[in-house]
């Protein structure tokens, strides 16, 4: 039998293992090479730049059997020190045979795990400490030393999300060499109340299947909107002033009286761009409701002007706020026939706000940015940021966006919102983003959405997003095949 003195000591020894039995474990589920790092020797770190270039590439293990490659890169004015774990790839070999696609490990050094050192190549002084902790390469957080205080004691934190500053130079009160050999989970803790870790996808933030390959993520609602509305754009025509009424009666935007559908497109939907995001939105409805949304309330003006000002004279003249207005009320509807009330614009909270971002990295240098502006949104640089932060913080949402643009046809510079679009955001069973945006009856990747309404430069386009819950329960309007469609 144990003695009291003995059981405690196993108890103890047992209580103080657990922590380094789990010691690689951090909520975004990523490999972490601290321990690999703590064993090698400083000059790794702070040796200089002609020791370093005598070290060779070494692998390592950390303690769960993950290899990580050490090795020394140099750049033209900076020197790199790289942890990189191992992942799957494929490689174009070529040799005797000709060239093939072959599969093989990979050591990528912004792969989500990768620690990076870098240090500046004329003083040897170390500029940051990175880690790379996200599916996409472009999302990071870094550490760098503080210069200005000249405090040792105290490091500056970023935390970068393509290209832009979710939070920029965070005092945090340790040594900077503290990070030479911190894991990732230590780093977490030590900021998780200064940086926005809400704003990526940790691995708790998936719902894991009990067993097979199911899709893990919390967006299943927008994936089966995604793929029935993919599965009806074939059946979908872009006509101008096309919409459907509150019956599925083709009707015309800008008068509401009922429109003649040429012969040859009797058996297919003809929509304008506020019909298309009306057609998408009315699958929701429908099936709460028993009908399609009204026309009227979704013209309803939600932007007041200077009736005798130059904005508000263009306004009237132009209608320059169409398409906001009708994202507006759409979103709006939409919460009035989930909730059994009639709310108005003004009172649905639906309009996207939210300002993530302090500053922007362009090839001008560090600008800082604007954010939302109200009654026009955001600029389309900074959309893809933007809707990452939204698919981590909002994953049952997709956005209704109003696109403003310049007027192409007006004799004076004229600014109006005239398209709309549907913008899917979300995280795949890997953990990568991906954004889906259905605009003029079409599917477009984000990247092709932003070229395709970027008919001028794309500075002055600006983007305005109404929020909009998803749900499985979508029925959109179907084409009237075989039959006609007066």
């Amino acid at each position: 039998m144990f003695s009291k003195k003995i059981f405690f000591f196993f108890c103890a020894a047992f209580f103080f293992a657990v922590p380094l039995l789990f010691a690689e474990y951090n909520s975004f589920g990523i490999p972490d090479s601290s321990e690999i790092r703590k064993k090698i020797g400083r000059e790794w770190f702070e040796g200089p730049l002609s020791a370093l270039r005598t070290f060779g590439t070494e692998i390592y293990k950390n303690s769960v059997g993950i290899e990580f490659e050490l090795r020394f890169e140099e750049q033209d004015d900076v020197f790199l020190v790289i942890d990189a774990p191992a992942s799957d790839g494929i490689v174009n070999v070529h040799d005797s045979r000709g060239s093939r696609l072959v599969s093989e490990k990979i050591f990528s050094a912004d792969a989500a795990g990768s620690w990076i050192l870098v240090r500046d190549k004329k003083t040897s002084k170390p500029l940051l400490v990175r880690y790379y902790f996200a599916r996409d390469n472009e999302v990071f957080v870094q550490f760098r030393p503080n210069e200005i205080s000249g405090n040792k004691n105290s490091t500056f934190a970023d935390f970068v999300i393509f290209n832009s500053y979710a939070a920029r130079a965070v005092p945090i009160g340790i040594p900077f060499s503290k990070f030479y050999t911190a894991s990732f989970a230590e780093i977490q803790e030590l900021t998780k109340k200064t940086l926005p870790w809400n704003f990526a996808v940790t691995e708790n933030f998936f719902v894991k299947p009990s067993e097979g390959l199911t899709y893990r993520g919390n967006y299943e609602n927008s994936l089966v909107m995604i793929q029935t509305i993919r599965k009806n754009l074939r059946d979908i025509v872009y006509f101008d002033d096309a919409i459907y009424d509150e019956r599925g009666d083709p009707v015309s935007l800008e008068t509401g009286k009922a429109r003649i559908i040429p012969e040859e497109y009797k058996n297919d939907l003809t929509l304008c761009s506020q019909g298309f995001v009306k057609w998408i939105v009315d699958g929701i409805v429908e099936p709460l409701s028993g009908s399609y949304l009204r026309r009227d309330p979704l013209l309803r003006e939600t932007v007041e002007t200077d009736k005798i000002g130059y904005q508000g004279i263009t306004a009237e003249k132009y209608n320059t706020y169409n398409a906001l207005d009708w994202t507006r009320n759409l979103a709006a509807a939409v919460l009035s026939v989930v909730s059994g009330k009639t709310i108005l614009y003004e009172n649905s909270g639906v309009d996207v706000t939210l300002d993530p971002f302090a500053a922007m990295i362009t090839h001008q240098g560090i600008l800082n940015t604007a954010g939302y502006i109200h009654n026009s949104g955001y600029k389309v640089l900074y959309l893809k940021q933007l809707l990452y932060v939204l698919a981590a913080t909002n994953p049952d949402y997709f956005y209704l966006a109003a696109i403003r643009q310049n007027d192409a046809n007006s004799k004076i510079e004229t600014k109006v919102f005239n398209e709309c679009a549907a913008i899917f955001p979300y995280f795949n069973e890997t953990g990568a983003f991906r954004t889906v945006v259905f605009y003029d009856g079409k599917e477009y990747t984000l990247e092709d959405f932003i070229n395709a309404c970027s008919n001028t430069n794309r500075k002055d386009i600006f983007i305005h997003l109404t929020r909009v819950k998803a749900t499985a329960k979508y029925y959109p309007q179907l084409a009237k095949k075989g039959s006609q469609n007066d």
